[in-house]
């Protein structure tokens, strides 16, 4: 490469460098909901640039949409006022410095992709997808055990496993005794607020099994973070149930207690007692008898 042409080359690099560029966008990657998500977007003038023509955008496009369903949320245009722009469902919007926007107590519906627009004559952007997350009432299993009828038929044992009020659309997995095992699932977003029931079940055999591990696991795919877990355990019915109890010996004469013991010893001293006032009052008549003889 000749001088001339690493000399072009260094220059083209320079004035690139000097172009209006976004120095910084943040978009939180997961938010959980009732929580705020801050959004930045700072952007860097290109040499002997100035704000004459500048303005800045918050573009949201729904997580279920396309690029017919982006909404604009913010915009600063140079020598006007900031303006949030609010949409139906979706979170109010507070400004702060530097085209920063917050979220405020997010939902399910601010769920989607944010771009941040600047331009100044040229045009650049950035955008990130951002989730609200919610566990809702959080996975709950319960299971019921069904008898077979005869030697033939094995005993089964139903699990079932459900959450509700769950963002976003979530999965789920049922493992009994360490396996992995195959469920019918529903999800359905009732009231189409970004917020998922999600249930299964599943029926495996019973047989020779007197106790075993059943959990139960909720996860997004859309998302990376361990999932959400109960766990219960099964026991046979029966199987730990106490002994009969036996009815005790002489169960009609009770064990005889130390207040009951001094009661006793009170109760004899009150008979002993009698009995020697009338022996004395005896003595006494048979004295006075005697000396009533003698005269």
């Amino acid at each position: 490469m000749s001088a001339r042409a690493a000399c072009s080359l260094l220059l083209c690099l320079v004035a690139g460098s000097l172009q209006l560029s976004i120095k910084e966008f943040v978009v939180p990657k997961a938010v959980e909901v009732g929580q705020d998500a801050e959004l930045r977007c700072q952007y860097e003038l290109g040499e002997n640039e100035t704000e004459v023509a500048l303005y800045v955008k918050w573009w949201w496009t729904p997580q279920s949409g396309s690029s017919y369903d982006r909404k604009q949320i913010y915009q600063r245009i140079a020598g006007q006022a900031a303006e949030a722009i609010h949409h139906d469902n979706t979170s109010q919007i507070e400004i702060k410095n530097d085209d920063t926007i917050v979220l405020l107590d997010v939902n399910p519906v601010d769920s989607g992709t944010y771009e941040c627009e600047v331009s100044n004559i040229e045009e650049i952007r950035n955008h990130e997808k951002l989730i609200v997350f919610s566990m809702g009432t959080g996975p709950e299993i319960n299971y019921t055990l069904i008898e077979g009828d005869n030697d033939v038929e094995e005993d089964m044992l139903l699990i079932e496993c459900k959450a509700e009020n769950v963002a976003p659309s979530p999965d789920m997995a049922i493992i009994f005794q360490g396996g992995k095992i195959d469920i019918s699932k529903n999800v359905e977003d009732v009231n189409q607020d970004g917020l998922y029931d999600i249930s299964g079940n599943a029926t495996v055999s019973a047989k020779d099994i007197d106790e075993g591990e059943i959990r139960c696991e909720l996860f997004y795919s859309t998302l990376d973070h361990p999932p959400y877990v109960d766990v219960e355990t099964y026991i046979r019915p029966g199987r730990d149930a106490p002994p009969t109890a036996q009815p005790a010996q002489n169960a009609t004469e009770p064990e005889p207690t130390h207040e009951s013991l001094q009661n006793s010893s009170d109760d004899a001293g009150r008979v002993h007692s009698t009995w020697t006032l009338l022996l004395f009052a005896g003595a006494v008549t048979y004295l006075q008898a005697t000396q009533t003889f003698r005269l």
